[in-house]
């Protein structure tokens, strides 16, 4: 009667034990280690990399939207300087919108991000519907110089240079202006300003678009089977080059 206590102490000890009763555990969940496994390949640093973002500033050409935006808002402000008095309501409103046309370019030039997945470009703009550049769509990915930084300095000088003159003798016209019309309407006064800084505004906003892109030495250039075409600013470009080219 010794015997079978002293075989049960011997059985608590015994190595066998432990693998036996993980073959058991195996057997009853067979496919918890495979998902275990699966979910450990899924959250493997080359799964998370598989999409990445970059920040970056975003030009594309032809690009209709805007240039029918600007079209039709030009021919409204057109008609409406045609068919209204001078200094009238109708009279500002069309010297407003050609102000406005100028918000256009702006929100184009906001930074943008570009996501690239295995099958397509997505460029993610403020305010505006996401860009998606197909992977059939692509006919060619360069990295060119851009000509913005190479030519800044020189191109920093034209624009001061021609924004302070400018400004200089709109603001004396406006006192001349102003000195001759003292007893002028408020809104007389209004359409005088508005229709003496169109020119230096549109000046500014095209430095500031230029001060932008000026920064990047060289920009990545995507070009599509139907010629159009995407500028991208950014700081390494040809990282950008080489991972989209990897991953599509």
């Amino acid at each position: 009667m010794v015997f079978p206590g002293y075989f049960r102490k011997l059985m608590g000890w015994c190595p066998m034990k432990d693998s036996l009763r993980e073959e058991r555990q195996k057997d009853c969940l067979p496919g918890f280690e495979l998902e275990n496994r699966s979910l450990q390949l899924s959250s493997s640093p080359a799964g998370l990399q598989e999409n990445r973002n970059f920040k970056a500033q975003v030009s594309l050409f032809p690009g209709w939207k805007p240039v029918i935006i600007i079209l039709f808002a030009a021919v409204s402000s057109f008609l409406l300087w045609i068919y209204s008095h001078e200094n009238s309501f109708l009279f500002i409103l069309s010297e407003l919108i050609l102000y406005l046309l100028l918000v256009v370019p702006l929100l184009s030039h906001f930074s943008s991000t570009v996501a690239v997945t295995p099958e397509k470009i997505i460029i993610k703009r403020p305010l505006r519907k996401p860009f998606v550049i197909e992977k059939g769509d692509i006919k060619q990915i360069s990295v060119p110089k851009n000509d913005n930084h190479s030519l800044r300095w020189p191109m920093r000088l034209f624009y001061l240079a021609t924004i302070s003159i400018i400004l200089l003798r709109t603001v004396e016209r406006i006192n001349r202006d102003l000195q001759l019309e003292e007893a002028a309407t408020f809104s007389a006064k209004l359409s005088l300003f508005l229709g003496k800084f169109l020119v230096v505004s549109f000046l500014l906003v095209l430095y500031y678009i230029f001060e932008l892109r000026a920064p990047y030495q060289r920009i990545l250039k995507v070009t599509m089977h139907s010629n159009l075409k995407v500028w991208i600013y950014t700081e390494k470009p040809e990282e950008l080059k080489a991972f989209i080219k990897r991953h599509l």
